[in-house]
């Protein structure tokens, strides 16, 4: 376990609690749109912020690797298309590609109670074997997710309505990925500390980072950001919410937030706009 624990170092370099990842892979999944019509300057644009560590297709870190050589990575195994069948995600690339490219840690995608989450747990449960034959450190995105009659259903309908029971959803999609040997999770943020700190329980210690989801007002993400890191979260895991506006003032914003300050003082010392 060296191996992970040295690239696991690299991404937990802070002695502050908040960790921040910043995704840059939806470029593969919904195409060149928003913020990242300009990739190669929104890469910069993020690398500049610092954040912990960014995660990204291999082309991504195959063309701007001289930009990130001091940016921690992490390599997304799994894919799908917004313009395909989103919830199936497939392995793209493997464990050993990760590391030819200087990854810090791998990650792969599960969409629990999708019609393909069988698929899905057989890619996870065979990447985290090799993840630790090779000491590389493995996230784990578990989301309630499924077919939907319009697209994807992420159960929003059950978050609003019976935010518990959501909870027990989402911790259930947490120990899967507990389960199966992740080193570290992203899942989606049940709408309160209270409920999230139930996810936080079933993960066993392992650490936990919320996604950011839609393009949501600032404050409400940084509000978000804050309140999960109470209920234990190790961090954020906003890829939209970072690349679709001021990136630099959004990831100064978070770090602020995460590190104890309120949410206006934080908006105040970036000026960034709601």
């Amino acid at each position: 376990m060296v191996g992970k624990t040295k690239r696991l170092y690299r991404i937990f370099n802070s002695s502050k609690p908040g960790i921040i990842l910043a995704p840059l892979d939806d470029s593969l999944l919904a195409g060149p749109d928003g913020g990242l019509c300009d990739l190669e300057g929104k890469v910069v644009e993020i690398a500049a912020g610092r954040p912990n560590a960014i995660i990204a297709f291999p082309g991504l870190l195959e063309h701007y690797g001289e930009v990130l050589k001091d940016v921690p990575t992490i390599v997304n195994l799994t894919a799908s298309t917004t313009v395909g069948l989103h919830t199936r995600k497939v392995q793209i690339t493997d464990v050993e590609e990760a590391g030819r490219l200087g990854a810090d840690a791998v990650a792969v995608h599960v969409n629990l109670t999708s019609r393909f989450e069988h698929e899905m747990l057989s890619i996870l449960g065979q990447v985290s074997r090799r993840c630790s034959h090779l000491g590389m450190p493995l996230l784990a995105i578990m989301y309630p997710r499924r077919e939907g009659s319009n697209g994807d259903d992420n159960f929003d309908d059950l978050r609003n309505s019976e935010p518990k029971k959501y909870a027990k959803l989402v911790s259930h999609a947490v120990r899967v990925g507990v389960e199966l040997g992740a080193d570290l999770i992203k899942t989606q943020y049940t709408g309160s500390a209270e409920t999230f700190a139930e996810v936080v329980a079933a993960a066993c210690k392992v650490p936990v980072f919320i996604a950011g989801g839609p393009l949501i007002k600032a404050r409400l993400a940084l509000i978000r950001a804050a309140e999960a890191v109470s209920a234990g979260a190790s961090g954020v895991s906003f890829g939209r919410n970072v690349f679709n506006r001021h990136s630099n003032s959004m990831l100064t914003s978070l770090r602020l937030v995460l590190n104890g300050s309120c949410v206006d003082t934080a908006m105040a010392a970036t000026s960034l706009e709601d």
